[in-house]
């Protein structure tokens, strides 16, 4: 079943709209704000089997990039909650390639492309011999 990310809401149920027979549950952590680190919280929290109740100011998801990188140590506690591994697949990765006296290359893969792939793996293409060569 596929999740229609734009459209999504949270529903929000005020107290008073509750039913009557409703017990009130008490949550021994309350984090405010879904951004990166609230929900970073909420999820370790809740994966340790701590109550946990989230509180934001919107009921939609953001659209668009929030986040121009990640650093190695967020990448880390991304993995360590179970969802590096598809931050790093939807991410743009680079990789810094020593060049001739001293100088440095900044190859930045923003979509998937074979010379890239080749480049990360260390395995630069063979060139053809042509016949002036």
């Amino acid at each position: 079943m596929s999740i229609d990310y734009q459209t999504l809401k949270f529903e929000y149920r005020p107290r008073a709209v509750r039913a009557a027979g409703d017990d009130a549950v008490i949550h021994p952590v309350i984090v405010v704000g879904a951004g990166p680190v609230g929900l970073s919280a909420a999820i370790d929290l809740a994966q340790q089997g701590v109550p946990v109740v989230l509180l934001d100011d919107d009921d939609t998801l953001s659209t668009g990039s929030r986040a121009i990188c990640f650093a190695k140590r967020t990448l880390e506690i991304f993995d360590r909650l179970g969802c590096g591994e598809r931050f790093v697949e939807k991410g743009v990765s680079w990789r810094v390639i020593p060049w001739q006296m001293g100088l440095v290359v900044h190859l930045l893969r923003l979509l998937p492309n074979a010379l890239f792939d080749r480049l990360l793996a260390g395995r630069p293409r063979k060139r053809r011999r042509t016949e002036a060569s």
